[in-house]
């Protein structure tokens, strides 16, 4: 059962829903306050690649350190929803009108975080590789569990975008040639509510000062809760 309402993007026959989540003030708000944390904030949950900047503890990169994953999860997940009560307030709020169950975090997962890609100059930047999340299947709470999950959720709210523009590209499935580009913009939420093959977009810097900065996350739907992790 579905209540709040979203546009849809038509991906094949699938679909990719838009929700404007924060007004265009909130979403500078938002990235502002991520963007100058506190030094003991900064130590404890920026981890700064060469590709990108990830704020928080995604599973994607601590996969093959699952006990490093859950202690830095138990370690960091008080402090960014402290930091950033209000923002994950808003996210959860769509969410339980959106699909009915109320949304809680899971002690031992990290909860949603955010990504940042800096350019240092105008230019074109391509984007990520072709993938499918299927993060519900690699995460052993759920896999042990999995006869009593009936949904997930695959979400990205931007924050801030470069001046030229960057987005997801996506395909309904790996056979399917064709990609949609779904254009980021600040505020508006980006979800699916199943797996499809997507990468992060080609973003196009206008000068040394653009950036791009988004929160995301994942969600699986266990026991009528809609339980939000990263």
């Amino acid at each position: 059962m579905t209540t709040a309402t979203a546009a849809q993007v038509a991906v094949g026959s699938e679909a990719v829903y838009l929700h404007r989540l924060l007004t265009d003030a909130e979403a500078t708000t938002a990235a502002q306050q991520v963007l100058k944390p506190s030094a003991d904030f900064r130590a404890k949950c920026w981890h700064t690649g060469p590709d990108l900047s990830t704020i928080g503890t995604p599973l994607y990169r601590t996969r093959d350190r699952l006990e490093y994953y859950t202690e830095q999860a138990r370690v960091t997940n008080a402090l960014m929803y402290d930091t950033y009560r209000w923002l994950y307030d808003r996210v959860a709020d769509f969410f339980e009108d959106r699909y009915s169950h109320p949304v809680d975090f899971v002690d031992g997962l990290a909860i949603p975080g955010f990504h940042l890609m800096a350019y240092g100059g105008a230019g074109r930047f391509e984007g990520g590789g072709w993938h499918l999340d299927q993060l519900a299947q690699q995460v052993p709470y759920f896999a042990d569990r999995a006869s009593a999950i009936d949904g997930i959720v695959n979400f990205t709210l931007p924050l801030a975008v470069p001046g030229g523009g960057t987005g997801m590209d996506i395909r309904a499935d790996e056979g399917e040639p064709a990609e949609v580009h779904v254009p980021y913009r600040p505020g508006v939420v980006l979800f699916t509510d199943r797996e499809l093959l997507h990468r992060i977009g080609a973003s196009v810097s206008r000068g040394p000062a653009d950036y791009r900065l988004t929160l995301q996350g994942h969600g699986v739907c266990y026991r009528r809760r809609l339980l939000l992790f990263w």
